[in-house]
């Protein structure tokens, strides 16, 4: 699970920023928002189940989602020796600023009272600093270092782990992470199951068509194996008044028979229908290939499976443009499944960005949950929640407060005849 995420010159974001999912201490306000977690023996704090991210176009909320997908991406995925760093983009718009290290910092969780704080410093080429630490007993440990050889020109750079692992070696390509070969080359128990964490993050784009097509596959693969997971997503395809029936997934196009669908190309699924004869229900069921259901429909089958699956498992759903063709309604199903204790007994956590203004609603959550991303005229982004300013209470209009905009993040427009002026 994530506690907090910090960034500095990532795209957008030219200084530090720091995003949270720890719930503000002085408030007591929709305790099911929360779940408590073991920092420690004698510490614990309260973690967020969902948070929100808001702001105009091109305000770097996006970027936000871009970084951790990216750093997630690169720990997975080792680059090529001869690769550069594709994490690496620095902000852009300050001469002296454009050759800079991108800095990350990211405070998570495996298990219950192992918090790990993981910092990065890199450049196009390599990684220039690598450190993991751990707090299972409320002190910081070192887990391993990186060591660079200054004088050494070598594309190897050394990973040093802690006394734990009797200070033992291991050797990485300077832009690899050191984390990563504990993915396959390193089976380190502890090391390998903070690498395979990682994997329960998923980052989705869900304006992107090419995006959710791999998150498609695993879904149908999953429908096809799993008959309790098929019942269950098609009982929310349905509860989400899309007006199917149901659906039915083939992994082969000939056990269609003359049913024609599309989806991936490695899965075919069609989407069942009442059938009418001159208005009449006559108990049969009609066909229409899912390609040809409504965007939003297809919407609801990607995310809803990987959301059920997600609150089976605990882990954390990362979302870019939540509000893409759903109803706001639908987008209120979603974040109050993760807000239910029932639904969600692993405390899988969600963080959107979305320009639904409708989830802003006092009554449903808290104002540590809401963030606003905001760029100035320089071009740099800064990212502050609600409880940051004065005077917002729990039960404050968030919605009209936003729109009024007494946060920031709204779109500055001029009057509409003055769009061609000079």
């Amino acid at each position: 699970m994530i506690i907090h995420f910090k960034i500095k010159n990532y795209r957008s974001f030219k200084d530090s920023v720091v995003f949270t999912m720890e719930a503000e201490s002085s408030s007591k306000a929709k305790p099911q928002n929360l779940f408590e977690f073991s920092l420690s023996t004698n510490n614990q704090t309260r973690l967020l189940k969902a948070a929100l991210i808001y702001g105009a176009n091109a305000s770097g909320k996006s970027n936000l989602i871009r970084a951790l997908f990216t750093f997630i991406n690169t720990i997975l995925n080792k680059p090529k020796v001869t690769d550069p760093i594709r994490l690496y983009e620095p902000f852009a718009f300050d001469l002296k600023n454009s050759n800079n290290a991108i800095e990350i910092e990211l405070v998570f969780a495996v298990g219950e009272g192992l918090t790990y704080e993981y910092k990065v410093a890199l450049t196009q080429t390599e990684v220039i600093s690598e450190v993991l630490s751990r707090y299972p007993l409320g002190k910081n440990s070192n887990v391993f270092t990186r060591k660079i050889d200054d004088a050494s020109e070598s594309n190897i750079h050394l990973g040093i782990l802690a006394d734990k692992y009797g200070n033992k070696e291991i050797k990485v390509f300077k832009n690899q992470f050191i984390l990563s070969k504990f993915g396959d080359d390193e089976p380190i128990e502890e090391l390998t199951n903070i690498f395979l964490s990682f994997k329960t993050w998923e980052v989705i784009n869900a304006s992107n068509e090419n995006h959710r097509t791999g998150v498609d596959r695993e879904i149908n693969e999953r429908v096809l194996s799993d008959p309790a997971f098929h019942k269950k997503l098609s009982s929310l395809v349905k509860f989400a008044d899309t007006k199917l029936l149901g659906f039915t997934v083939f992994r082969n196009p000939k056990e269609e028979k003359q049913l024609s669908a599309r989806m991936t190309k490695q899965h075919h699924i069609i989407g069942h229908h009442r059938l009418y004869d001159d208005s009449i229900f006559i108990n049969e069921e009609g066909y229409l290939p899912f390609h040809e259901e409504s965007f939003g429909t297809q919407v609801i089958y990607t995310l809803g499976g990987r959301i059920l699956s997600l609150l089976e498992t605990g882990g954390v759903l990362i979302i870019d443009e939540f509000n893409s063709n759903l109803h706001p309604f639908i987008t209120r199903l979603f974040l109050l499944m993760f807000l239910s204790p029932r639904l969600n007994p692993k405390n899988a956590q969600m963080i959107i960005t979305s320009h639904d203004v409708t989830l802003l609603d006092s009554s449903l959550i808290r104002r540590d949950q809401v963030w606003i991303a905001e760029k100035n005229d320089q071009g740099v982004s800064e990212l502050f929640s609600l409880q940051d300013f004065d005077g917002v209470r729990e039960d404050t209009a968030f919605d009209k407060w936003y729109l009024a905009g007494k946060f920031g993040g709204l779109p500055s427009i001029k009057s509409v005849e003055t769009i061609f002026d000079d």
